[in-house]
């Protein structure tokens, strides 16, 4: 008599072991319609309709290349060790390898050919199909995680999925701008001689929570910010990027060109504030002999605004980040654009762009150059 238990097999795409049905006819070799489709789409993913796997396998790597890129060229102004940047370009060259895969797959799921993979990596059919195997990168990914986790393991600063994009330890640029402005009040601080106790009787504040936000341990708001500087004979606009930045608030993306030269010069004191107010000689020897004390003394006062690689060696030689003050320098440059070319036809012109020594001078009062 036949056996009227149960049958068990194992599936063919889990591995696991599993209770067939017993119906009569072809004998179950998946544990589910689940396993018997990823099966399928194994075995001809040029089948597979795109609306399975929606959000790309690539995207998320490329983010991650691009933060990795952003360590390296900061580690660059920031004119690292050999060594650091050689591991950080190979953090980058193994990103790289994984996104390569994935978007070999991402492709594949919508359809396309092995040949036509094979043209655009400049490779045979057969080493792609070898190379970007499904199960191959799967594989590749699966460690790519594991190795994603073992960092965040040893670090738990380092957010998932979002490598260090500064090159600075893990900060971010809003946590460097806090540090900054904290750095800026505990300048004014100090020079003016005010003891905690004095300025928390002056503010009304406690004194653990001055101390607090001296140390960068806690972050103020603005009308605080505000009564420290006044309090410390400073001038609050000269924090006020630094302090949006740390609460992570952007200005409109398009600004007169007098506003954009203004929030520029803010951030670039505001630094100034934070390195303690170095000498324009100082800077000259931070900035190896790139930048003279000339040009030094008018980016301070806001007369010029020279040209990148004039403004990261300034910035770099602070010991601020160049990256952080791209787009303030950027929005500058897209505002004098602008200004060249105005809607009333009448108005006066300023000179031509980069005139005089690589750099743009620019009266705030009128906004001319």
């Amino acid at each position: 008599m036949p056996n009227s238990g149960p049958q068990y097999g194992k599936c063919r795409y889990c591995r696991q072991r599993f209770e067939r049905s017993g119906k009569p006819g072809r004998k179950q070799e998946y544990c589910s319609p689940v396993c018997r489709r990823r099966a399928q789409r194994e075995r001809n993913p040029s089948t597979t309709p795109a609306a399975v796997n929606p959000l790309p396998l690539a995207r998320n790597i490329a983010e991650s290349v691009q933060a990795l890129a952003q360590t390296l060229l900061a580690s660059e102004y920031g004119e690292q060790d050999l060594e650091t940047l050689l591991r950080q370009a190979g953090d980058l060259t193994r990103e790289v390898e994984y996104y390569v895969g994935a978007a070999v797959q991402d492709a594949r799921r919508r359809g396309t050919s092995w040949e036509t993979v094979a043209a655009a990596a400049s490779v045979s059919a057969a080493t792609a199909r070898s190379r970007w195997a499904e199960k191959t990168v799967r594989r590749r990914l699966e460690r790519r995680a594991t190795e994603q986790l073992a960092v965040r393991q040893r670090d738990p600063a380092i957010p998932p999925a979002l490598p260090r994009a500064d090159g600075q330890s893990g900060v971010q640029p809003g946590e460097r701008s806090a540090s900054k402005l904290a750095a800026a009040l505990s300048h004014l601080h100090r020079i003016s001689e005010l003891t905690i106790r004095q300025v928390a009787e002056e503010t009304g504040l406690s004194p653990s929570y001055v101390s607090r936000i001296m140390s960068g341990e806690r972050l103020p708001t603005w009308p605080v910010v505000q009564t420290l500087a006044d309090l410390f004979k400073g001038d609050p606009g000269e924090l006020a990027v630094l302090w949006e930045n740390a609460h992570g608030r952007t200005p409109p993306a398009r600004q007169p060109l007098p506003d954009a030269a203004a929030r520029l010069n803010a951030a670039l004191r505001g630094l100034y504030l934070a390195a303690s107010s170095p000498s324009a000689a100082r800077i000259h020897e931070a900035s190896s002999g790139t930048l003279s004390v000339r040009i030094i003394q008018e980016i301070l006062e806001g007369s010029t605004v020279p040209d990148w690689r004039t403004t990261a060696s300034f910035v770099q030689a602070i010991g601020g980040t160049p990256t952080d003050i791209r787009p303030l320098w950027e929005s500058v440059h897209y505002a004098f654009l602008v200004f060249l070319d105005p809607v009333d036809g009448d108005a006066p012109l300023p000179p031509p762009f980069g005139a005089g020594s690589g750099s743009r001078t620019i009266h705030q009062d009128h906004g001319e150059q």
